[in-house]
């Protein structure tokens, strides 16, 4: 049985959809896509639909690189040096970064008590490195403590935004205060059992089969529910901003698209620290 072929049986897939599943496999990554990557990626999805939405190539890595595998490991660690530029603006001084970006593989890599790897936690719906600069952020702001100019959610949310065209960056930077506490009142108005969710998928890397074990319910009930409170946070926001911005068509539509593309980070961020 093929790669394809196990995530199509997994997800009870038409067998239409193989050809598309082995197509995208086949460009997704040069590092090889094999049967455990297939049945991890299945626990992460409620239907074969999701797969185009994700950065394959990606996850590929973080899943060899959880594995050890010299590639993947060396990928990661290319990726935590070109966040140098966003380390050095939270005010922290060379030896900080180098120590930091020294451990980080380490801790993300490594199996935790009663958890998997940290790396796990990155679900592919943006990009790798985006994610990473989250993490790198808000690590290098907690090892600071007290003694960082930037300690809270606002700074880690502008250090660690993800890169937009100038547009797109002009706005954010324009609404910066509107969008955190759009983001942080989205996420508080979340009713405990989906942020618990939420927090299982986005933090602690469950897949979909493991939190509809955890939960007692059906892996496609997890699947919505997953679906459902991420919506449930864009449209809380989207509402958010209308109501307090005053502006609107084509300049509000940008808005949004900047929202939709850090919708995963900023759902990580808050559920850190809320």
């Amino acid at each position: 049985m093929s790669p394809a072929e196990r995530l199509c049986s997994l997800l009870d897939a038409p067998p239409s959809r193989l050809a598309d599943v082995e197509q995208a496999f086949a460009t997704a990554s040069e590092l090889p896509i094999d049967l455990a990557f297939a049945t991890a990626l299945a626990g992460r999805l409620g239907s074969i639909d999701e797969l185009f939405g994700l950065r394959l190539d990606d996850l590929v890595i973080a899943h060899h690189a959880a594995l050890g595998r010299p590639t993947a490991v060396a990928a990661i660690r290319l990726l935590l040096e070109g966040l140098r530029g966003p380390l050095r603006r939270t005010g922290a001084d060379p030896q900080q970064i180098d120590e930091l970006l020294a451990d980080l593989p380490a801790e993300l890599l490594s199996p935790r008590d009663h958890a998997a790897p940290r790396i796990h936690g990155y679900a592919g719906k943006g990009a790798l490195g985006g994610w990473l600069r989250v993490v790198a952020v808000r690590a290098m702001i907690d090892r600071r403590g007290k003694t960082s100019t930037h300690d809270d959610d606002g700074a880690v949310a502008d250090l660690a935004a993800p890169d937009l065209d100038p547009e797109l960056a002009l706005l954010r930077r324009q609404y910066a205060t509107e969008f955190r506490t759009a983001f942080a009142a989205a996420i508080g108005i979340l009713p405990p059992d989906d942020r618990l969710l939420l927090r299982q998928h986005h933090l602690d890397g469950l897949g979909i089969d493991r939190l509809a074990a955890l939960h007692g319910i059906h892996r496609a009930t997890a699947a919505r529910r997953l679906v459902a409170a991420r919506e449930v946070v864009y449209d809380t926001v989207r509402r958010r901003l209308l109501a307090e911005l005053e502006i609107g068509g084509q300049t509000f539509e940008s808005l949004l698209r900047v929202v939709r593309s850090e919708l995963d980070l900023s759902i990580d961020r808050y559920l850190a620290g809320s």
